[in-house]
């Protein structure tokens, strides 16, 4: 057995791809994510049977299936506790459907963590055995690879990162219900919070001032202007930027990461957000766990989660087997 069939599942596509055992790519495609959320996972496999007729690989010769999903999982049974984006309600025995039609390894995990462990073995991570992915889009998600494998917690909910409460003001509200959470100030969301909450109440000129008292402005207009110098959209990244690193502090105590990684789309303000991250971070940071810890960008950008997936095929079966 020498292939791992790989699925990324999205709101819009699936990422799809066959593997070797070193995760390196050998071929990668897209289908469109059935908007329904009927008939996914028989349209991916599908897909991987025309794939893999094309490149004259059996089933006999897969060693196993990842699978990425965007919801809450059961990583032991490989059930999906529903997924808004894919139209799932309910319990979604994803595992015991693919089993219909192939019977070896399958591994289910969240879309956080496959990315995660995508950059891990992959990406910036260098394929250390202690690394940490936050991944700062719309909302906040990440992943925490300790000792080599993912921390998962009793009920799935291990590593859930944008919901530290980082926020000791609990001043904006967040989608799980609370107050306070990392996703209300480190998104690209919660950016677009603080500069409407700092900007009525500072004296502090701005280049986009137009867009902010129009409320057109965006998190990457607030980067922008960072770039080019601009006193409050500095203010803002230097906030934005001492929550994150609170919440890299307290994972360093907990687990010692040798690499910090953030990534998704906010992370593409790139160096000025990890320059202050950095700053924050050597200020607030126990000495012994942040010595040899680097904060990095993430490098896979939309592979990762299909590298990922596979690197749990890679993580929970051949490298099992080595031990």
């Amino acid at each position: 057995m020498t292939h791992i069939l790989s699925a990324d599942i999205g709101g819009t596509t699936c990422k799809l791809g066959i593997f070797d055992k070193t995760l390196n790519i050998e071929e990668k495609w897209e289908i469109s994510t059935n908007k329904t959320g009927e008939g996914i996972l028989e349209n991916i496999y599908d897909s991987f049977v025309v794939h893999m007729n094309r490149k004259n690989i059996d089933m006999e010769n897969i060693i196993g299936m990842g699978i990425g999903v965007p919801g809450p999982i059961d990583f032991e049974n490989g059930i999906v506790h529903g997924a808004v984006n894919l139209n799932w309600t309910g319990n979604i025995e994803v595992r015991k459907h693919m089993q219909q039609y192939f019977n070896g390894p399958i591994y289910v995990d969240n879309d956080a963590n496959v990315a995660t462990l995508g950059e891990k073995f992959k990406g910036a991570g260098r394929n250390e055995s202690d690394v940490v992915c936050i991944t700062l889009g719309t909302g906040v998600g990440g992943g925490i690879v300790s000792n080599s494998e993912l921390i998962h917690g009793h009920n799935g909910s291990g590593a859930e990162i944008g919901h530290f409460l980082v926020d000791q003001n609990k001043r904006f509200q967040c989608n799980c219900g609370m107050k306070g959470c990392l996703e209300t100030v480190a998104s690209a969301t919660g950016v677009i919070n603080l500069v409407h909450h700092f900007y009525p109440n500072i004296n502090m000129k701005s280049n986009i001032h137009d867009l902010i008292a129009s409320k057109n402005v965006t998190a990457k207009d607030v980067f922008d202007a960072a770039k080019s110098g601009d006193e409050f959209s500095l203010f803002i990244i230097d906030k934005v930027a001492g929550y994150i690193a609170y919440a890299a502090s307290v994972i360093s105590v907990m687990t010692n990461p040798k690499y910090i990684i953030i990534g998704g789309g906010v992370s593409k303000a790139g160096d000025i957000l990890l320059k202050f991250i950095k700053k924050h971070f050597e200020k607030m940071t126990f000495r012994p766990a942040q010595e040899d810890t680097h904060i990095e960008v993430a490098q896979l950008g939309n592979d990762a989660g299909i590298i990922g997936a596979a690197g749990l095929i890679k993580t929970y079966v051949l490298e099992k087997e080595n031990q």
